[in-house]
């Protein structure tokens, strides 16, 4: 048998470098993929993402003010993020979260997973959000599933419609406006009818 590598040094590094090849590629033990559904206490981190026991969750169909977005309010800015994250933890609020990942992506350092989300007693976090004025529809993935209710949420001046001209989430595809959106990810199934 020949040796590989001339000291325990260079020995070590070569072992150190086939582990970290073999992990490189294996997914994490434990680690969602599409269709998969998980179940626990949601932890909001905003007001569209919620941590499961540890996994990052981004509401489908959801919009909702990103960190820093603005608008005028009754003529004074306002920065509506924090009551729209508000809103997500009444939403979840000693309710058992249920969500059917859709789609997992990678997030900075992490892996995040749009999926369709609902509590213990069958209520639509995405329909709970939107209802109250605190999301819009994200059209480019939810093809205008939640529309009317976004309708409804705007005529009564809810939530981010409160803004003076409209809220201020992004209303586009990753491209940027005036750009095709995607594909719609899916039609929602949920726990049962509607």
């Amino acid at each position: 048998m020949k040796c590989l590598a001339n000291s325990p040094g260079q020995t070590l590094a070569a072992m150190l470098f086939v582990v970290a090849g073999s992990c490189a590629s294996a997914q994490p033990p434990g680690a969602l993929s599409k269709g998969d559904l998980i179940t626990g206490t949601g932890v909001v981190v905003d007001g569209s993402s919620l941590d499961i026991k540890s996994n990052r969750i981004r509401i489908w169909g959801v919009d909702t003010p990103e960190r820093g977005a603005w608008c005028y309010r009754n003529g004074s800015r306002w920065k509506p993020m924090d009551d729209s994250t508000a809103a997500l933890r009444r939403c979840l609020q000693g309710k058992t979260v249920t969500c059917r990942v859709q789609k997992v992506e990678r997030s900075w350092f992490r892996r995040r997973h749009t999926s369709e989300c609902w509590t213990d007693d069958g209520l639509d976090v995405g329909e709970c959000m939107i209802r109250a004025g605190w999301a819009t529809d994200y059209s480019c993935f939810s093809d205008g599933y939640y529309s009317d209710l976004e309708t409804e949420a705007k005529n009564k001046g809810l939530g981010l419609w409160q803004c003076d001209h409209g809220p201020s989430t992004r209303r586009w595809g990753r491209q940027g406006p005036g750009v095709l959106c995607e594909t719609p990810i899916y039609r929602p199934a949920g726990p049962g009818p509607k």
